[in-house]
């Protein structure tokens, strides 16, 4: 019956949350939740001169995670972009905030998971460790983000040879005057519409023979396909585009592991990628969990018959689920698929503990209701154990989690089952 009372609810509530503008604004508008979503990458590239490193900083920011507002006869958008790097010493190496303004005539858009902004910073730094922290502050609902990333490049120069980080090409476009440039997935992640894909890095040496040896693996370490080439490498920066088949990959996430030996020395350089499907949410990085995170939408038979099937019959099953539920089946887009799968991220990202943060009472009720217009939270009356009351006011839904264990492991102590049959 729970299970039941769930489904009924998800079903109504992602979708009216989904397509009510107003809603989504005024959830996410008004609670710390809200933070901005947003990829990064961070590649570092060897320079000659031997004396700095290149260091070129990706940051991809989806239209909607940013809160557009009517303008005239179109939706602004603006956010401001801080990029802070910090030496191992505590000294800063280097910084800079500005702000980026997106516009579109089209409502559609401005929920859109699959436009971005795209933004790159470049610098030089000495080899070092770095501390980088990217934030993203929604300029009007006033919420933000901030990510660390933690790169060594304290030892590039300590061989003959040094590599750069590898980068995932996304596609390759041609440039008005006939040249071809790859575009860069910052997000790491590359489709299945096409066979192929590239990855690109450059390579500092004195020149010489020498191969270059890649190997993918699966998450289990298991090797799922091996090449290698010869060449003859010049003397200084070498750039490499290497085509790679994904005859052998399927939707999961994978390493590929670099190596390059040029006479009797070696360098390594690896990155974790993911293979997506069309079609399928980039909040998704693997079916199998994806699938398990159903339970608050299919019944067990369902899912059931989701986790039994083969890898093909398994997306064609997982789409055709979602397809049914699409609130705009003519678009490639789907929305609720997209909506459902942030907020299980976010709930990881937030609520995990003793368990997975999709799993916990609070991911539950974040991905059947998204953000609470207000949050109580009393984690040190004397009275009472550690408490949170989400108050959800245009849906008129109060929940109350409490801290029974002292451990932060906070259970939902307002049942659901008795709205059922209300929507």
């Amino acid at each position: 019956m729970l299970y039941k009372s769930i489904t009924i609810l998800c079903s109504v509530l992602l979708l009216f949350s989904l397509t009510n503008a107003q809603l989504k604004g005024s959830i996410e508008a008004e609670t710390e939740m809200a933070d901005p979503f947003f990829f990064h990458d961070v590649v570092t590239y060897p320079l000659e001169t031997r004396d700095s490193v290149e260091v070129e900083i990706r940051v991809k920011v989806p239209f909607d995670a940013i809160q557009f507002l009517k303008v005239e006869d179109y939706f602004e958008a603006k956010y401001e972009l801080s990029v802070l790097v910090i030496n191992d010493k505590k000294q800063t190496t280097f910084s800079k905030i500005w702000t980026q303004t997106l516009k579109t005539e089209s409502f559609q858009e401005t929920n859109s998971n699959d436009l971005f902004d795209v933004n790159e910073i470049n610098f030089r730094a000495l080899p070092a460790k770095y501390t980088i922290t990217i934030g993203v502050l929604d300029l009007d609902t006033r919420k933000s983000k901030y990510k660390k990333v933690e790169t060594d490049i304290e030892d590039i120069y300590k061989k003959p040879i040094s590599i750069s980080k590898i980068t995932l090409i996304e596609k390759i476009v041609q440039d008005p005057d006939g040249s071809e440039r790859g575009i860069p997935s910052v997000e790491n992640a590359i489709s299945d519409l096409q066979k192929e894909f590239h990855i690109s890095f450059d390579i500092l040496s004195p020149g010489g023979k020498g191969k270059i040896e890649y190997i993918i693996y699966d998450m289990n370490r298991k090797m799922v396909f091996m090449d290698k080439l010869e060449k003859t490498f010049p003397e200084g920066i070498s750039h490499e585009i290497i085509l790679i088949s994904k005859e052998k990959l399927s939707f999961s996430r994978y390493k590929i592991v670099l190596t390059v030996k040029i006479g009797n020395h070696e360098v390594m350089s690896e990155k974790t990628f993911q293979l997506r499907w069309q079609g399928m949410s980039n909040m998704i990085e693997n079916l199998d969990l994806a699938i398990d995170q159903l339970k608050y939408l299919a019944g067990s038979k369902e899912i059931k018959e989701l986790r039994k099937a083969s890898k093909v019959e398994k997306k064609e099953l997982f789409l055709k689920f979602w397809k049914k539920r699409d609130p705009t089946p003519n678009t490639e887009e789907n929305e609720i698929m997209n909506e459902y799968y942030r907020r299980a991220y976010f709930a990881n990202e937030n609520f995990s503990g003793f368990q997975p943060g999709w799993q916990t009472d609070m991911g539950m009720i974040f991905i059947l209701f998204g953000a609470p217009n207000d949050i109580e939270r009393h984690p040190f009356d004397t009275e009472s154990k550690p408490y949170e009351i989400w108050h959800y006011y245009e849906l008129n839904r109060t929940f109350v989690f409490v801290d029974e264990s002292g451990f932060g492991e906070y259970r939902l102590i307002t049942p659901l089952y008795d709205y059922h049959g209300k929507y």
